[in-house]
């Protein structure tokens, strides 16, 4: 897929700038509401991008920071208004992983939004993180703020890097598939023994 996407917005961006910022829009949406898609090879591709035909980059920017807030607020009010019914929907449990919101709720509980924030760092975790941040009613203004920052934060950096990096985009970006591999390796055992911690601490003093 990952081939395709790039000879295709590539052939997209020579032709016609505008079908390129709707192409990008969707890609952005896309890799929120739809996780298999690789949306910050996107990003890095955005950047490259715009450097060799002379695409402005602060719309670019613009452009990819308002198609992930949008799609996540979309999907945080999916949660809100449906609730932990929408766990159960076959659609939902095929798109993202349900099996981790019990997880998820407990870091909420603890944590607040910040666990918005984090999971932009942790592949696979983001949007669901964010439909729970809505199933458990995280407060609404406080969830916009840190969806907007981290994505803002995100998407600035990569496309930034895409830029700078021109034709060595690509090894970059096989680096950062490595890394996001080695910190989900890394995060998710931290999490387990966190949480058996937290577990023996209550019982220790309850």
């Amino acid at each position: 897929m990952e081939e395709l996407i790039i000879q295709f917005s590539k052939n997209l961006v020579s032709k016609n700038i505008l079908l390129s910022y709707i192409f990008f829009f969707l890609s952005q949406a896309l890799q929120v509401l739809f996780p298999p898609y690789p949306g910050d090879m996107v990003l890095i591709l955005e950047g490259y991008l715009s450097e060799i035909a002379g695409v402005n980059i602060i719309l670019v920017i613009i452009n990819a920071i308002s198609a992930t807030y949008f799609s996540s607020v979309a999907l945080y009010l999916l949660g809100n208004k449906e609730g932990e019914k929408i766990l159960h929907s076959k659609i939902i449990n095929r798109l993202f992983e349900t099996d981790k919101v019990l997880k998820l709720r407990r870091l909420f509980d603890r944590f607040g939004s910040v666990v918005i924030i984090v999971s932009k760092f942790i592949p696979g975790i983001y949007s669901i993180a964010v439909l729970s941040a809505g199933v458990f009613k995280v407060e609404r203004k406080v969830a916009y703020t840190s969806i907007f920052i981290i994505t803002s934060i995100h998407h600035i950096a990569l496309i930034t890097l895409g830029k700078v990096l021109g034709e060595n985009w690509t090894y970059v970006f096989r680096k950062i598939e490595m890394y996001n591999k080695q910190m989900l390796m890394l995060i998710i055992p931290l999490i387990f023994i966190y949480l058996i911690i937290m577990k023996i601490k209550k019982k220790i003093f309850d």
